[in-house]
């Protein structure tokens, strides 16, 4: 078992230490080392120990301070587990301290990270925690170029194809080994213009399994990695639970029709049996189990549908996965005929189409509805009969004596029909204003506080009667148990909880009453609106909204160009990190109005921010005093010397 295993380690137990990790590694029930390292020497120490497993209080802090580890831990060629301990089990968290009490007798009110690295790493020894399930049971083989290359001539287009010639070698080879091992497998093959760049393999099948087959290796101009693939949603597994593959099962009742286009962008579209679309998606390297996570949001899919006369392995596989049929047109459809399937759901269902991907699985999806709609309605037809013929049977039983119950059940034996779903499709606006989207966010947060503060508050007084209990069960020297002051403590938590989110949920009251107050002084043209700039922000957009300003830094400004402002019709912006005004001066010559936001703002940066119209105009007409009048000295003192120069020429 798992835990007889971590019981002789080595485990690594860490703990965050300011930006760094105190670690203490265990070995037979001894600490053999302990220190500090930096995040990026995590992964050299457990390449160098090997542990069983890595024994941490808080997955989140270790994704703060150390983000890539789950990739890069996804490359060992041994397999760890992440162990979070605090997770007793993988509904239930228990604080360091009240686990030190707990299993060593020690009354600590708050340990250090060098104590709790230690801690850590013992109480996984003893099986406390709970697994992180970070990977899902994919893995992924990447074999890509390891350099790339600048144009050159005849060399470099000889070099392409050495490259492509290397990739396509390794990929039949790989290939070649998947299938003698029996791994099922899916390959994407991603090409450029001048040749093949990279092949990409998704295994189903644990990473041990698959290097035991597939060795990672590197050369001067291609690699090929092995790594896990990490999980959309992180799940915790009890270490005395036995480990299992995830199962994937469908939420709801409601069969589906699936359009599938497989590549190296995979579209995904889901319909019901009455042709509206649930989902329309598409996505990089999907794997097949991927695809599967998606639809099974919506229900059990019936019928994978593909746009071609012959489906790919992918689609096959899919099906087969699912005990679905397949469905498959006479002839490959055309591009002109996907569009116009594309362009009349979208205008039937109000849906997006973003990219070709999506097009081809909505249509595929589509088609073959509309091949199954009389069948189906000829279904609907038959079964809404056989319902009405239930009912006068079960009238007619009623009649002779038998109870309603009785009159039902023998009438349900009779036809068995499972009732119609209800499918309400949402149809998202796309909201113009930024002031809206703000609006919005600030809405759904509180909404969301506020339901955690309900199931808080249902959890505390579920608690406190439970407490209740046990006091009334118990005399005075049971109230001592441990058990009774860990509930204790679990109130004072859920109560200092409920507490932190009402003042939550006070401050974002106050921030909306503000920012609804400075929208309408806004609209009475009271206020300018000033817009962050990002990248990719459509200028032609910004110039259209009534007093609007760009606030940005001088790098962003130089970057975007003076002279593009000025032609789509900007002419005010606020600079962040300008301070000197003498900096502004030549911006101002050419005729672009740049304001320090030192002279109109001193708060925090937001992606919106309303201002005083008074503030703006008043800096604006103090600095174009004090530049224009510059500017006219400026040109005085060049008339005179030039005048001068003329004199002086003269004379001799």
């Amino acid at each position: 078992m798992l835990i007889e295993e971590l019981s002789s380690g080595p485990i690594i137990g860490i703990d965050i230490n300011g930006r760094r990790f105190s670690y203490a590694i265990l070995s037979n029930g001894e600490i053999i080392e302990k220190g500090i390292i930096d995040p990026q020497d995590l992964v050299k120490l457990v390449k160098k120990v090997r542990p069983k497993a890595i024994a941490i209080d808080n997955i989140g802090e270790l994704m703060e301070l150390s983000p890539s580890i789950i990739k890069r831990l996804g490359r060992l060629p041994f397999n760890v587990y992440l162990v979070q301990v605090t997770k007793v089990k993988p509904d239930v968290d228990e604080t360091m301290e009240s686990l030190v009490n707990k299993y060593f007798g020690l009354n600590i009110a708050k340990l250090d990270p060098d104590a709790t690295a230690e801690y850590l790493a013992r109480l996984c020894a003893m099986g406390v925690g709970s697994i992180i399930r970070v990977y899902e049971p994919e893995t992924k083989i990447v074999v890509k170029a390891a350099i790339s290359t600048t144009p050159g001539g005849m060399s470099r287009n000889r070099f392409e194809r050495n490259i492509a010639h290397r990739i396509r070698y390794l990929a039949k080879e790989i290939k070649e080994k998947l299938e003698g091992g029996g791994l099922d497998y899916d390959m994407f093959i991603t090409p450029e213009s001048e040749g093949l760049r990279s092949v990409v393999f998704i295994v189903y099948a644990d990473r041990s399994i698959v290097r035991s087959v597939i060795k990672p290796r590197k050369s001067m101009d291609v690699k090929v990695i092995v790594e896990s693939v990490p999980t959309d949603s992180i799940k915790f597994v009890g270490l005395t639970e036995q480990e299992s593959t995830e199962s994937m099962s469908a939420v709801k009742d409601r069969k589906l029709i699936v359009g599938i286009d497989p590549g190296i962008v995979t579209g995904v579209a889901v319909l019901d049996l009455n042709g509206n679309v649930l989902t329309l998606q598409s996505g990089k390297n999907l794997s097949r189990r991927h695809v599967l996570r998606i639809v099974y949001q919506y229900g059990t899919p019936v019928l994978v549908a593909v746009d071609t006369a012959k489906p790919s392995d992918y689609a096959r596989k899919l099906a087969a996965m699912v005990g679905a049929a397949i469905y498959y047109p006479d002839r490959d459809l055309s591009i002109a005929e996907k569009s116009e399937i594309a362009i009349k759901i979208s205008r039937e269902q109000g849906i997006t189409v973003k990219d070709p991907h999506m097009r081809d699985a909505l249509a595929a999806a589509y088609k073959a509805f509309t091949q199954l709609k009389p069948k189906l309605d000829r279904v609907e037809e038959e079964v809404r009969r056989a319902y009405a013929r239930a009912i006068d049977d079960a009238k007619a039983l009623v009649i002779k004596g038998l109870s309603i119950k009785q009159a039902v059940d023998e009438a349900s034996r009779r036809i068995e029909v499972q009732p119609q779903q209800e499918v309400r499709l949402v149809s998202n606006e796309k909201c113009e204003c930024e002031c809206d989207k703000m609006r919005e966010e600030y809405e759904n947060t509180i909404r969301t506080l506020n339901a955690e503060i309900e199931r808080l508050s249902r959890l505390y007084n579920e608690t406190k009667e439970r407490l209740e209990e046990l006091v009334n069960n118990y005399d005075i020297e049971a109230r001592k148990d441990q058990l009774v002051r860990s509930l204790y403590a679990r109130i004072d938590m859920l109560e200092g909880d409920i507490e932190k989110y009402k003042l939550k949920i006070k401050d974002l009251e106050n921030s909306m009453r503000d920012l609804m107050k400075d929208f309408l002084e806004y609209l009475r043209g009271n206020k300018y609106v000033l817009i962050r700039y990002i990248d990719g922000l459509d200028l032609n957009a910004v110039v259209q909204i009534h007093n609007s300003i760009l606030v940005m830094s001088i790098g962003e400004l130089m970057n975007i160009g003076i002279d593009k402002l000025i032609s789509v019709g900007i002419n005010s912006v606020i600079l962040i990190d300008v301070s000197e005004k003498s900096m502004l001066r030549p911006i101002w010559k050419r005729g672009l109005r740049v304001i320090p936001i030192s002279m109109v703002y001193n708060g925090p940066l937001n992606d919106i921010m309303f201002m005083d119209r008074s503030v703006i105009n008043n800096a604006i007409e103090a600095l174009g005093k004090e530049f224009l009048s510059a500017l006219d000295e400026d040109q005085l003192k060049r008339m005179i010397n030039e005048y001068r120069r003329l004199r002086s020429g003269m004379l001799e």
